[in-house]
């Protein structure tokens, strides 16, 4: 491993692009490099990761993504016998349809999560009641667009399929975060760490279930009509933005 590469695994995440050059270097002994990079670059907005390599990328990119749960985005451009890589955070990046926008969001949703009880460990209570009212609203925009939007239009069947399985599970887990709301209104914050280990299982398998279960039956219909795609792809922008909240208060107060 060169100097460079040994930078990229161990020092800082100073600059807002970093370059890395793997020429001649094989997938295998590539792969470490790219995700120590890849995955500190997920913490930084406005960074990018410019990698050279000379094998085609794309087995050696999806691994990477996968690995991280597809909290980067990435494309390569080929140079004769050469490729050139470029990573970015997911969050920059324009998502491809509503499932690559669903498995982002399940992404900053349990960074948000995960926020939440990293505060309340931290005795700071008025940060970690901050960041559960961004992630409360996030949770339910979420899920009212899962529910009542995505749901209807692209199918995985509501009665007996993956469709009807999220739908239990989108009542557990919401009725579980009620539950931490509580805990906070009442000031029971010795048990806000319980019910976010409780809450947190949940949330996993869940997000597994549905990402692995129900979003290839939403991309095939989307991939069948792109025009329809499209149009729930702007919807489903603007929802977790913030336009349904009035509608999304009323169905889960």
């Amino acid at each position: 491993m060169s100097n460079a590469q040994r930078d990229v695994i161990q020092g800082p995440a100073s600059n807002a692009s970093v370059s890395i050059d793997l020429l001649g270097q094989s997938d295998q002994a590539a792969r470490p490099v790219v995700f120590a990079a890849a995955q500190r670059l997920g913490l930084g907005l406005g960074q990018r990761l410019q990698i050279q390599v000379d094998f085609e990328p794309t087995s050696l990119m999806k691994a990477i993504s996968f690995q991280l749960r597809d909290s980067i985005s990435w494309s390569a451009t080929q140079h004769g016998p050469q490729w050139e890589i470029t990573v970015q955070p997911r969050a920059e990046a324009e998502a491809r349809d509503v499932v690559d926008l669903l498995t982002w969001d399940h992404f900053r949703l349990d960074r948000q999560f995960a926020d939440v009880l990293l505060a309340a460990n931290q005795n700071d209570i008025t940060e970690a009641e901050h960041i559960f009212k961004d992630y409360w609203i996030g949770l339910r925009r979420h899920v009212h667009l899962e529910n009542h939007v995505l749901g209807p239009a692209l199918g995985g069947d509501a009665e007996h399929g993956p469709l009807g399985d999220m739908l239990g599970e989108h009542d557990s887990i919401v009725e579980q975060v009620r539950i931490l709301e509580e805990a906070f209104n009442e000031k029971d914050y010795g048990l806000l760490a319980p019910i976010c280990a409780v809450l947190s299982g949940s949330l996993a398998k869940h997000e597994n279930r549905e990402e692995n279960a129900l979003f290839p039956i939403w991309q095939t219909a989307c991939n069948a009509d792109r025009g329809r795609a499209q149009e729930l792809l702007l919807r489903a922008k603007a929802l977790l933005a913030g336009a349904e909240d009035r509608e999304i208060c009323a169905l889960f107060p």
